[in-house]
């Protein structure tokens, strides 16, 4: 890298906790600068530790940073891909935060000079409240972080960013766009949607008043969700729309099973919520792990962070990275009692 300079564009919960997180490396060599369309937020995420500078146009952030991290909603994303490109130095590394992927690996390709090299990111992790105040530098510890390099980006352009992600404490995750899309839909995107439909639900009752009475830790943390920030709910439905439908239509499904079970009598019910049980608690006390290939090592994030030009095999740590498939669960016993057709051959 011809100048040790990490670019931090937004500097919300999740860019301000990036900045914590690399601020607090031991003997770093590196500047962390920042710039948010909101000056008051990046003057704030200087003042919590997290950037050494904060400035007030792109390209003075972006002058001489070997990496640049967009952390910003979906669509600001574009926006700033379109102007990021003339002010990049040549062999630039940028990658992002955003909660959906096909669509920016999409603008980073159409925009970004052939001299930058893109590799997508998306840490599975966040509060429900958020700007830097929010903003912790264990937020990433032992959470999944996407990762899904474009094409152009060579080998020391990704292990940077695993360099990134180890420093921080997460897990990196090989992972094709599409496929990630579709899977966090199921499990980051339709949750939201269940968060706010729940919470809609009860405050636009007549028994409004009296129901938040009743509302203890299970609604609370039910409708957590919904009390997000919601520039960022709106970028992600457009961008991950079918996917949401999808799963959407599949929750759907869930509900007229339940539906069912409860009209058919108490072991119906009981039959679903004691499977459900026993499969839930596998998945928390045994959740899936990844395998490593013998002599495949993890990057080092010293060596990634510090000189951003470790080498390193793509397909050899996407190997590592896979994911042990899960067993499916088999409910056509409970299905049958039912009375409900099994798609499934």
């Amino acid at each position: 890298m011809a100048d040790n300079r990490i670019a931090i564009i937004g500097t919300g919960l999740i860019g301000t906790s990036i900045g914590l997180g690399l601020a607090a490396r031991p003997n770093r060599n590196y500047e962390l600068v920042g710039i948010d369309r909101d000056r008051a937020a990046a003057r704030t995420a200087k003042k919590l530790g997290a950037l050494d500078r904060e400035v007030g146009s792109l390209e003075e952030a972006v002058e001489r940073a070997g990496l640049v991290i967009i952390a910003t909603p979906v669509m600001a994303a574009r926006r700033i891909l379109e102007d990021l490109g003339r002010f990049l130095m040549p062999g630039a590394v940028v990658t992002d935060v955003c909660s959906t992927k096909a669509e920016v690996m999409r603008w980073a390709a159409e925009y970004l000079p052939e001299t930058a090299h893109f590799v997508g990111g998306h840490p599975m992790a966040g509060k429900e409240k958020s700007g830097p105040e929010a903003a912790s530098a264990s937020l990433f510890e032992g959470a999944t972080w996407a990762v899904t390099p474009s094409p152009r980006a060579d080998e020391r352009a990704v292990q940077a960013v695993l360099g990134l992600v180890e420093t921080l404490g997460a897990i990196p995750l090989y992972i094709d766009p599409a496929e990630h899309d579709q899977y966090a839909a199921a499990v980051s995107h339709v949750p939201l949607i269940a968060s706010v439909a729940l919470f809609r639900m009860v405050r636009d009752s007549q028994g409004w008043e009296d129901a938040a009475l009743l509302a203890g830790p299970g609604f609370r943390d039910m409708t957590r969700l919904a009390s997000g920030d919601p520039t960022m709910a709106r970028d992600i439905m457009l961008t991950n729309r079918e996917a949401v439908l999808h799963w959407i239509g599949r929750l759907e499904a869930e509900l007229r099973t339940i539906r069912t079970a409860l009209e058919s009598g108490a072991e119906p019910v009981y039959d679903l919520f004691y499977s459900t049980q026993l499969d839930r608690d596998t998945f928390i006390q045994n959740p899936p792990q990844r395998r490593r290939p013998e002599g495949a090592e993890p990057p080092s994030a010293r060596d990634a962070i510090g000189r951003m030009f470790v080498g390193g095999l793509y397909d050899k740590i996407k190997e590592a990275s896979d994911r042990l498939p899960a067993a499916p669960r088999d409910d056509r016993e409970l299905k049958r009692k039912l009375g409900i057709e099994d798609e499934r051959p």
